[in-house]
């Protein structure tokens, strides 16, 4: 039986003993998800998922390797090695090429090692991924890429999808989560049970500073038995917009300290003319910044925080300039502070 006082000084990260390092879950509490399910995809669709996690003990963690139960699906990770809060991804790609069709599932396989006191910890996560690949709709190209987009530009892109199947077959609608992405589908032939869809998508210029990441779900006039949800068919977008003036690193990670301790971090903002900065504030007066006020195309923003309680950090920074497009551009700070093991 889980000693739960074990359980619970794990999942807080409060305490990192040599006990609760070995303890079965303590890579898995890392991951905010350990399944995910890609749903209904078109043949030749890109379909991705980042499983995220974040290293909340005091020593760095190491991501070994990662493998996978089927070749419908491969993964590797967005970086190696982890310190103290840091975040990375497993990320898994489904494959839809031809070989692959139907449901399928896959179990990936986490190896993660960390040194508590000279002594190697190692742990083994499973995450699980699922899907159903249809052999009936292709879609040219798989997945809307945007790039790279200044910010306040439109983007367009035009995809096609193509059925072949049961006379009547359609798509009714399009849903999406992100107001500034717009998407609409125009039906361009329609042969017997051959329908082909002009797909386009939008990427609008409010869209802000950052990545773009979103599904689109696209709705069908198809039911399955038992089901009285219509079946949709999803369309992964991803994208980054920059911004004239762009701070980095964007979040910025204060890592875990201490009660009492003192962290200096830096932060470099750039433009592409020269510009001031103003100000730069935050609404948790422990927080101190140090920069120029002469105008130049870069500058290195000093950050210093003295830890206070133990408790989470997250913090936004409002750095103001006197350039009229961009008078504020904003920085989310996060970390945490935490006792340390006897």
């Amino acid at each position: 039986m889980r000693n739960p006082c074990l359980f619970f000084l794990l999942f807080s990260s409060v305490f990192f003993t040599e006990k609760a390092a070995t303890a079965e879950s303590w890579g898995a509490v890392l991951f905010n998800t350990k399944q995910h399910s890609f749903g209904s995809v078109a043949l030749g669709a890109q379909a991705e998922f980042r499983f995220e996690l974040m290293n909340m003990y005091n020593s760095d963690l190491q991501l070994v390797s990662v493998r996978s139960s089927c070749s419908c699906t491969a993964a590797q990770f967005s970086t190696s090695l982890l310190k103290p809060g840091e975040t990375g991804a497993v990320i898994a790609r489904f494959n839809t090429s031809g070989q692959h069709l139907r449901e399928k599932s896959a179990t990936l396989t986490v190896q993660l090692e960390m040194k508590i006191n000279g002594i190697l910890k190692v742990d083994t996560v499973q995450l699980s991924v699922s899907g159903y690949i249809r052999p009936d709709v292709l879609l040219t190209p798989g997945s809307v890429e945007f790039g790279s987009v200044a910010e306040k530009t439109t983007t367009v892109r035009i995809l096609q999808l193509e059925y072949t199947g049961r006379p009547g077959w359609a798509l009714t609608n399009i849903e999406r989560s992100l107001p500034f992405v717009y998407a609409r589908a125009e039906e361009i032939r329609r042969e017997r049970g051959n329908v082909m869809y002009r797909i386009t998508v939008i990427l609008k210029e409010d869209a802000p500073p950052g990545y773009v990441r979103d599904v689109l779900r696209l709705t069908t006039n198809e039911f399955q038995q038992g089901r009285s949800e219509p079946v949709e068919i999803t369309l992964p977008i991803q994208g980054v917009v920059t911004g004239t003036i762009q701070a980095k690193p964007s979040p910025l990670q204060i890592g875990i300290l201490s009660p009492g301790e003192t962290v200096v971090k830096n932060m470099i903002v750039r433009n592409e003319t020269p510009f001031q900065i103003t100000n730069v504030s935050a609404s948790d007066t422990r927080f101190r910044f140090s920069f120029s006020n002469q105008a130049s195309t870069i500058h290195l923003i000093s950050v210093s925080f003295s830890a206070g309680q133990p408790q989470d950090i997250a913090e936004v920074f409002r750095i103001s300039t006197n350039d009229s497009r961009h008078n504020i551009i904003t920085v989310d700070a996060f970390g945490r502070v935490m006792n340390q093991p006897p």
